[in-house]
């Protein structure tokens, strides 16, 4: 069968393409921990604090 080495090929890419994406950009994709977040910045809308 001709298309033996090319699907062997194109199966083997794709395996290693997403070894590759895993180990160096996953952990670049997860979102931030809340610990490691600024605090928010204080809302404008609230009342000033009783004299």
């Amino acid at each position: 069968m001709i298309w033996g080495p090319f699907v062997l090929a194109l199966a083997l890419g794709l395996i290693v393409s997403a070894g590759l994406y895993f180990a160096y950009l996953w952990p670049t994709a997860e979102p931030p921990d809340e610990d490691a977040l600024p605090a928010p910045a204080p809302s404008l809308s609230a009342e000033p604090p009783a004299a």
